[in-house]
C-alpha cells in the first residue's frame, strides 16, 4: 500500500501536466502570433536589400543576357567556313537557343527541393556552376547532338536554377519601391545583351567560336560568383516564404490560373520579336552591322523600360502597368513594325517596343506576390514562370510556318518583307489577347477605374 501511493500522486501529477498543456488551437495561434512578431516591416531599402537587388541583377545578367546574343551565336554557326555545324540546317540550330531559353524557366519548381533543403544559394550555386561548364563542353563541341545538350539544355537548365529562386528576393526586402528593386534586378538580361553582343562578335571574328564560348563561360562564372557572395535572404522571410515543389494550392487562389495563362501567352509576344526582327532587317537589305545595332538598341531601350515599368508600378500598380505596357507593346509592332521600310524604322520600332515589352521581367514576381501573398510566392513564381517554357522552344518554328505559309498563298518569297506581314500581326495580337485576359484580375482586386492595384 506503501508503494501504490507515490504511483497514484505520480499519475495524477502526470494528468494535471496533461490537461495545463495549450491545446493545438492555441499553439497554432501563438505561432502565428510569434511570426508576427518576427517578420519585421519591409525595409524598403538599406545596404543588404540593394546588395540583393544588385546579386539577382548579376543573375539575370548571366542567365539571360547570355541567352539574348544567341543569334550571333547562330549566324556563326550556320555560315563560318570554320563552323564545326555549318552543315546542320537553321531550323535545327535554332532549337538550340529555344531550347536553352525554355529551359531557363523549366526546373524552377525542382529548385526550390534546394532551397529548402539547403537554403537559398545551393541552387544558385549549382547553375552557376552548370551555366559556365556548358559553355565550356559547347566549345568542344562537335555534334549536333552534343551542342544541344550543352549549350542547349544543360545552360537552360543552369540558368533557371540560377535565376528563379534569385528573381523572388528584392520582393523580400522592399515594398514602397518593389516594382523599382524588381525591375533594375531583371534589367540585367537587356544589360548583357548590350555588353555581350560585342564582346561575342569580336570574339568569334578574332578567336573563334570555341573561345568566344568559353571567355562567355568565364564571364558567367564570374558573375555568379560575385552574385552569390552580395545576395541577402531576409531572417523573417526566410521562415516565411515557401518554397515547394507543386503547391497545387496556388492552383486555387482566386485569378492566378488566369494569371498563368497570361503569363504564357504573352510571352509568344515577347520572344518571337527577338527571333524575328533580324530576318526583317535583312528582308529590307539592311546590313549585318545595322542589323545588330537594331537589335542593341531594343535590347538597351528594353533594359530602361523594365526599371520605368517598375517605377512607374511602385505609384500606379503593377496590375494596371502590367496590363497597359503589354498592350501598347502589341500596339506598336501593329503601328510602327508592321508598315516599316528602313532602318530608321525599325530603330524607331526597337526604341517604342522595346520600351513597353519589359513590363512583364520587371512586374511578373510582384504581381504573383500581389495575387498569392508573399507567404507562397516561392512556389508561385516557380509554377508561373513553368508557362515561360514552350513559348522560345516553339516561337521559332511556329514564326516560320507562318513566313512559309504566307510565301506560299501571296506568291512571293519567303525573304521578302512581304511573307513577314503575318508572323508581325501574330507578334501584335499575343500581348494584346494576353493584356485582355489579364483585365478581370485587375478587376477582382478594385472595380474603380483609377484604383491603385
Amino acid at each position: 500500500m506503501s508503494s501504490a501511493a507515490p504511483t497514484t500522486k505520480s499519475s495524477f501529477e502526470e494528468k494535471k501536466d496533461v490537461s495545463s498543456s495549450p491545446a493545438p488551437q492555441e499553439v497554432a495561434k501563438a505561432e502565428q502570433e510569434l511570426a508576427q512578431q518576427v517578420a519585421e516591416a519591409l525595409p524598403d531599402g538599406g545596404l543588404q536589400a540593394w546588395m540583393t537587388v544588385i546579386a539577382t541583377f548579376l543573375a539575370s545578367f548571366m542567365a539571360f543576357g547570355t541567352g539574348n546574343v544567341w543569334g550571333i551565336y547562330q549566324d556563326a554557326y550556320t555560315t563560318r567556313p570554320d563552323s564545326r555545324f555549318v552543315d546542320v540546317s537553321l531550323f535545327k540550330i535554332s532549337f538550340v537557343g529555344g531550347t536553352a531559353v525554355g529551359f531557363g524557366f523549366a526546373v524552377g519548381p525542382f529548385g526550390n527541393i534546394l532551397v529548402s533543403k539547403f537554403g537559398i544559394r545551393a541552387p544558385i550555386l549549382l547553375g552557376v556552376l552548370m551555366m559556365a561548364v556548358a559553355l565550356e563542353l559547347a566549345s568542344i563541341a562537335t555534334k549536333y547532338w552534343e551542342l544541344l545538350l550543352s549549350q542547349g539544355i544543360m545552360f537552360g537548365i543552369g540558368s533557371s536554377l540560377a535565376y528563379i529562386p534569385a528573381i523572388g528576393l528584392p520582393s523580400q526586402w522592399f515594398d514602397k519601391r518593389r516594382g523599382l528593386a524588381t525591375g533594375i534586378a531583371s534589367s540585367g538580361s537587356g544589360v548583357g545583351a548590350v555588353i555581350l553582343s560585342p564582346i561575342v562578335q569580336s570574339s568569334i571574328d578574332n578567336l573563334g567560336i570555341p573561345w568566344a564560348l568559353r571567355i562567355v563561360g568565364f564571364l558567367c562564372f564570374a558573375c555568379g560568383m560575385v552574385s552569390l557572395a552580395l545576395l541577402r535572404q531576409r531572417v523573417a522571410s526566410h521562415k516565411q516564404v515557401q518554397y515547394k515543389v507543386f503547391d497545387l494550392q496556388v492552383l486555387k487562389v482566386p485569378m492566378y490560373p488566369l494569371y498563368l495563362v497570361f503569363a504564357f501567352l504573352q510571352f509568344f509576344g515577347y520572344v518571337t520579336p527577338v527571333f524575328f526582327i533580324p530576318g526583317y532587317c535583312t528582308a529590307l537589305g539592311i546590313s549585318n552591322p545595322n542589323t545588330s545595332a537594331v537589335l542593341s538598341v531594343t535590347a538597351a531601350v528594353n533594359s530602361i523600360g523594365r526599371i520605368i515599368a517598375g517605377r512607374v508600378a511602385d505609384h500606379w500598380g503593377v496590375l494596371n502597368v502590367m496590363i497597359s505596357f503589354n498592350f501598347l507593346s502589341g500596339i506598336m509592332v501593329l503601328a510602327v513594325w508592321l508598315p516599316a521600310k528602313n532602318i530608321g524604322d525599325m530603330m524607331g520600332f526597337g526604341v517604342l517596343w522595346g520600351l513597353f515589352s519589359g513590363a512583364y521581367w520587371a512586374l511578373s514576381v510582384p504581381t504573383s506576390a500581389k495575387i498569392v501573398g508573399m507567404e507562397r510566392l516561392g512556389s508561385a513564381a516557380a509554377i508561373q514562370f513553368l508557362m515561360n517554357v514552350i513559348p522560345p522552344i516553339f516561337a521559332a518554328p511556329i514564326g516560320a510556318r507562318i513566313i512559309s505559309g504566307t510565301s506560299s498563298s501571296a506568291g512571293v518569297f519567303q525573304d521578302s518583307r512581304e511573307a513577314y506581314k503575318y508572323v508581325i500581326v501574330f507578334c501584335a495580337l499575343t500581348p494584346i489577347v494576353a493584356s485582355l485576359l489579364l483585365v478581370p484580375v485587375r478587376l477582382h482586386f478594385s472595380k474603380k477605374l483609377l484604383a491603385k492595384v
